[in-house]
């Protein structure tokens, strides 16, 4: 296909796929509906919407269970594949394991995807808490701007980039802490480049906090960022503002490294 044709292309959209993957994150958001229920979200008929229905299920990408609908086990099989195939997963994956091991508490290896963070893996330490928590973080997708691993994400990317997110995403609001306004945020992440690092003092939930710092890959474009996070009774004074910092720029340039050996290894 030639250049014209893909820009021709461009904003072209399949309404059946579409309708399709709306019902899918319709029963994700409801963890578990009937058709009357999603008849009540989805301007579909009920029976075109239980025509998707069925052929979804047939796909293994629903089960049903009496009337009521769930996602399929499908998507486990796939999300395996999808993170195993994953580059800074490889090289990321023994980092994090001695990261939660050195610092006993949660740790997180994240990417950026269409304009949130995604963890594709996570590590419980010995003195880890917060089990909801970090389950929700690997269950959707959540904003950048008030993480640390989202910030020290954002804090490598262009500032264009950063204002398109910036306005699809919005800044909402999660604690008092919370960064809401666009020039703080852009003074911070100037602060995030200076130092290496950014920091989640209660911004994301209250009595929690976090260090993180980015991964770049060999032409040093961000590809993501890995953090550690702790309550904030043990992640205070140096703990907070040396120590746990340092184990986790440590870790990111060892997965850099790693990053950079899986490169030669495939360019060899």
């Amino acid at each position: 296909m030639t250049d014209d044709a893909d820009t021709q292309n461009t904003g072209r959209r399949i309404q059946s796929v579409e309708n399709a993957c709306e019902i899918i994150e319709a029963v994700q958001e409801s963890h578990s509906a009937t058709l009357q229920e999603l008849n009540e979200r989805i301007e579909l008929s009920q029976g075109t919407l239980h025509t998707y229905l069925a052929t979804l299920t047939d796909c293994g990408f629903l089960t049903k269970d009496n009337d009521t609908y769930q996602l399929g086990f499908r998507f486990v099989t796939m999300g395996e594949h999808v993170r195993n195939e994953t580059e800074l997963y490889t090289a990321g994956q023994e980092e994090v394991d001695k990261l939660a091991d050195r610092s006993g508490e949660y740790v997180h290896l994240v990417v950026e995807n269409d304009g949130r963070e995604v963890a594709i893996y996570e590590r419980r330490g010995e003195h880890a808490v917060g089990m909801d928590y970090h389950l929700q973080l690997r269950e959707a997708p959540q904003h950048l701007h008030d993480s640390a691993s989202g910030k020290a994400i954002l804090s490598c990317l262009s500032d264009e980039r950063v204002e398109k997110i910036i306005n699809r995403e919005g800044l909402s609001r999660q604690t008092q802490h919370t960064i809401t306004d666009r020039e703080t945020l852009y003074d911070e992440l100037e602060a995030i480049q200076e130092r290496g690092y950014a920091t989640n003092d209660e911004e994301e939930i209250r009595g929690l906090r976090a260090i993180g710092a980015p991964i770049l890959d060999n032409d040093g474009i961000v590809v993501g960022a890995v953090s550690v996070t702790a309550p904030t009774s043990r992640l205070k004074g140096s703990r907070f503002d040396t120590e746990i910092p340092e184990m986790v720029m440590e870790a990111a340039n060892l997965i850099e490294v790693n990053l950079e050996m899986t490169s030669f290894d495939r360019d060899t």
